[in-house]
């Protein structure tokens, strides 16, 4: 299993206050399974994302990432997990505008030790941006940036892909070309996918749609 959460429990100040935002959460994702996750503001969602990515410290329960447990997992093991297993594509795409498109594309793989030059090469081509590899990001457009971020994410070939709203800045023709592009590389590449959305459209192109409730934040299918 890529993704394994069993009774995930997690707790914000909420000024004088501790509020439950996260109550029992329990999800798994498998290789190549591609997951949408909904919910109103406030229920949660990029919080999950944060706790599985290692970002914020798991107070109760287990989640696990290709079999990693990062319940007691030290800091050390936690960068090594994001760079090896864990992809993350953002809503505001993060390129790093020094650097040409290839050069972005190839740096997470480079990161963790898995740089294949064709299969960067290969990812271009598949996301209809490999006459943009010499080109830098602050001359693309949202579409191409998002897609981009895409190869870059994929390219280090993780275990698990998440993605927080990756359409959100796209229009509606971009957004559905984009979903769609990465559902195909994700299953192709056997990369589980667990993506943030507030759109419907999205959601149904996964292979299971979960909610988080603002008022208990059970996960349901």
């Amino acid at each position: 299993m890529s993704l394994f959460i069993q009774s995930l429990n997690h707790q914000i100040i909420d000024g004088d206050n501790h509020r439950h935002l996260l109550d029992n959460v329990n999800l798994s994702v498998a290789p190549g399974e591609c997951v949408a996750l909904m919910g109103d503001s406030g229920s949660g969602k990029t919080t999950l994302l944060n706790l599985i990515a290692g970002l914020e410290p798991i107070q109760q329960g287990k989640v696990a990432v290709a079999d990693i447990s990062l319940t007691q997992a030290s800091d050390k093991q936690l960068s090594q997990l994001r760079k090896k297993h864990i992809g993350i594509i953002f809503q505001q795409f993060n390129l790093l505008t020094s650097l040409s498109v290839q050069d972005n594309i190839e740096f997470s793989a480079k990161l963790a030790g898995r740089y294949d030059a064709q299969h960067g090469l290969a990812l271009a081509e598949q996301l209809g941006i490999n006459h943009l590899l010499h080109k830098y990001p602050a001359t693309l457009s949202g579409g191409e940036m998002q897609r981009v971020a895409i190869a870059r994410a994929l390219n280090s070939k993780p275990k698990l892909l998440l993605a927080d709203e990756p359409t959100g800045n796209l229009d509606e023709n971009n957004s559905n070309q984009v979903v769609q592009q990465l559902v195909r590389l994700a299953k192709s590449n056997n990369t589980a996918l667990l993506m943030v959305t507030h759109s419907a459209d999205v959601a149904a192109s996964m292979d299971k749609v979960y909610r988080l409730d603002a008022a208990v934040s059970l996960v349901t299918g």
